[in-house]
């Protein structure tokens, strides 16, 4: 029988990370996505999973590693959300140009206006608008 349980979204994503057992998994806090990476460190910790967890110093920094243990040959993951997202545009066009596979949900919160926690979709958007056509003048 068919046991459901009723979760978050970033615990499930937290239990999709350690399902896959990726290689390494990059990691900077930023609400709201900072439970699914706390989630996902206990499975690291308790031994659950072999996953080399890096703490880096933003958001910039988890894509780039990411990058660097992809084009290593690496299973790899991080997540973000909002400006931490707005942060990683540079190195976005790096691990698409290079054709990476990176799994990083986005737990969508919105762009700080001058600060917002609330829930939109405006910073998965954004990363949108720049990936799929970046030389649109808007």
């Amino acid at each position: 029988m068919t046991k459901i349980v009723a979760v978050t979204g970033n615990e499930a994503v937290a239990n999709a990370f350690r399902q896959i057992e990726p290689d390494v998994c990059a990691a900077y806090p930023i609400t709201p996505q900072t439970e699914l990476m706390q989630r996902f460190a206990v499975f690291v910790s308790n031994g659950q999973v072999k996953t080399e967890m890096i703490l880096v110093e933003s958001e910039h920094s988890a894509l780039s590693a990411c990058i660097g243990a992809a084009a290593a040959g690496g299973r790899v993951a991080t997540a973000t959300s909002s400006q931490g997202l707005a942060l990683m545009l540079e190195i976005l066009f790096i691990a698409s140009g290079l054709r990476l596979p990176i799994v990083m949900p986005v737990v969508n919160r919105a762009l700080s206006a001058p600060i917002n926690i609330h829930c939109d979709h405006s910073d998965a958007m954004l990363s949108l608008i720049h990936i799929s056509e970046p030389t649109r003048p808007y």
